[in-house]
């Protein structure tokens, strides 16, 4: 028994020193890096684009997911789309569509963004089993979301549709960032 006690203040150190080194690295988790090209047909790479900016990335796997992304988009673009220090990209995921028809997919969402937009709209052709994991992904059709806070480090991430209870949340996190 007494050996036990002697060892428990150690022990408690050590669960302490991992606990620290855990919410540590969890904090500081960073996106895989995005370098493609945006609708525009200009390179876009992230995080480092975002840099300096609170920003949100807006990430789609599949086409039905079109609808949910689209629907985040255009709320944080009202509400937040005229604020300087606010980025918002979205990036549909497309390295799981075939090289044959990928081309088309993105001369179709050309076709469907208007040109102011397609600065920030990067379809993301590599890494896309790092994404999944990143954002726990789990429905298909879901947009996920991932809050980079201005050194392009993740602050907040939620996924499914925006309703007022995720969005109210998404909100919060943003503006806390803002400040």
């Amino acid at each position: 028994m007494k050996r036990f006690l002697k060892l428990r203040p150690a022990a408690c150190v050590l669960v302490l020193i991992y606990l620290w080194a855990a919410v540590s690295l969890a904090s500081a988790q960073q996106i895989p890096k995005v370098e493609e090209d945006n609708l525009a047909g200009n390179t876009v790479v992230l995080p480092d684009a975002a840099a300096g900016k609170v920003s949100v990335l807006v990430l789609g796997f599949t086409r039905a997911s079109k609808t949910p992304t689209r629907a985040w988009a255009q709320k944080m673009e009202a509400d937040l789309g005229k604020t300087p220090s606010f980025a918002l990209y979205s990036l549909p995921v497309l390295e799981s569509v075939p090289h044959m028809i990928r081309g088309m997919v993105i001369s179709g969402m050309k076709r469907d963004i208007p040109e102011n937009q397609r600065d920030h709209f990067v379809p993301v052709l590599h890494n896309e089993a790092q994404w999944k994991t990143l954002v726990k992904y789990e429905a298909p059709d879901d947009a996920y979301l991932v809050v980079l806070d201005r050194g392009g480090k993740i602050a907040y991430q939620v996924h499914g549709e925006p309703n007022e209870q995720n969005y109210g949340l998404l909100r919060q996190h943003i503006e806390s960032l803002l400040k």
